[in-house]
């Protein structure tokens, strides 16, 4: 189970999109995979654990762990959830979403869902599997929306998974900062145990949108699970601030999880040039992008005023170099006892970091999977215990004790 991305059960979402003339509509069938049916020539490879040209071994306190690859699809993977313990679901950002059995590595294309623009660095993002979703089948994921004109917006929807078909399709937010840029997007989305959604909103290069409580674009945004602002965000009621915000003065926010045991909500992003950061969110708070920063080179020669300002927040941890950091994902199983509690953060760089806090305090620091040369997407628990990775050249791993 997937602690991070809800507290109540492992979480995970839902889409599927087909190409068509840079849009792609899920309910097509594409020359590659029928939806709906197996993926036997889908571009899914199925990869035997110790087929890799040199076995990947990570050390956890007294334990050795192998690096087991499941799959290879050739596309970008960015994000992943759990439906069930023997199932994940994972999103290709070219538009597609699909089943992976964890025991026999067969993958299953779905069918349905809005349709989604894909754009050199946008297209389907994250998936969510709603807590209760063994009851109400409900899915969640973030995407690009064409909005026309030549301009996009991230959007947030939900579905209902019946059989392999994604039904009931609404969008429950789209962010009023669209734009032609095709960057700096964020869209990760979780759920809370009172069922509030976080959604984050990069900044579309525009750094000012961050600090502009006008526009949604750099912020940790706050929903109920239909899309309304709830009545208690922090700004709700003003007429000088959208009602969604919850955070602000982000950047690029690529990360968010839970924290299982104290139930706060830790988001990361990218800097401009070096100083990515981790940050526990408040409500109500100030993150400080792009008035100050620990990276370089803001945007178009703007210039931030330094690393600190007062009523400004600073990260838990900050990078320099970057990272250029993706999905993050605490550790809470039994199989690793050594790393249960610490965070994990994947990153562009080809590398995951382990983090592990002693209070607001980085007590160790380590650099995982680097011999494997991989873009890394996204982290996630499995229901099994063990971590999972995704990659941009589309590969799917996880780490199993050795035995």
């Amino acid at each position: 189970m997937n602690n991070n991305r809800s507290v109540l059960f492992p979480p995970a979402l839902l889409l599927s999109i087909l190409a068509l003339s840079g849009l792609f509509a899920c309910a097509q069938e594409t020359p590659e995979s029928a939806e709906g049916s197996v993926d036997s020539v889908s571009g899914a490879t199925p990869v035997a654990g110790d087929t890799q040209s040199e076995q990947i071994i990570v050390e956890a306190g007294d334990q050795r762990l192998v690096l087991e690859e499941i799959l290879r699809t050739g596309e970008v993977i960015w994000a992943m959830d759990f439906i069930d313990a023997d199932t994940m679901i994972f999103s290709e950002r070219i538009g597609r979403l699909k089943l992976l059995d964890l025991e026999t590595a067969e993958v299953t294309s779905l069918k349905g869902g809005p349709v989604v623009l894909q754009t050199p660095s946008g297209g389907l993002f994250d998936v969510l599997v709603d807590p209760d979703f063994a009851q109400n089948r409900l899915l969640y994921f973030t995407y690009v929306k064409d909005v026309g004109e030549g301009r996009s917006a991230i959007a947030l929807a939900r579905a209902k998974l019946v059989g392999t078909e994604l039904v009931e399709t609404t969008d429950l937010f789209i962010a009023n900062n669209p734009s032609d840029d095709h960057a700096h997007w964020g869209s990760r989305v979780v759920m809370d145990s009172q069922r509030y959604l976080y959604m984050t909103s990069g900044d579309r290069h525009v750094p000012d949108n961050a600090q502009n409580l006008l526009s949604h674009g750099g912020k940790v945004l706050r929903l109920h699970e239909d899309g309304s602002a709830p009545a208690d965000n922090p700004f709700a009621g003003r007429d000088d601030v959208v009602p969604e915000i919850w955070s602000y003065g982000h950047r690029n926010p690529q990360g968010l999880a839970i924290h299982a045991q104290s139930g706060e909500l830790y988001e990361q992003e990218h800097g401009p040039t070096g100083g990515d950061e981790i940050n526990v969110i408040k409500k109500g708070h100030n993150y400080g992008w792009p008035v100050i920063t620990w990276g370089e080179d803001i945007w178009g020669g703007q210039e931030a005023e330094g690393t600190e300002r007062e009523e400004m927040e600073q990260p838990l941890k900050y990078f320099l170099p970057g990272t250029a950091p993706t999905g993050v994902s605490f550790y809470w199983s039994e199989r690793y006892p050594a790393w249960q509690g610490d965070l994990f953060s994947s990153t562009l760089r080809g590398h995951v970091d382990r983090l592990k806090f002693e209070g607001r305090q980085v007590r160790e620091e380590e650099r995982l999977l680097a011999d494997w040369r991989e873009r890394l997407r996204d982290v996630a628990e499995g229901p099994d215990g063990l971590l999972y990775f995704a990659t941009e050249s589309g590969a799917i791993a996880r780490l199993v004790p050795e035995d």
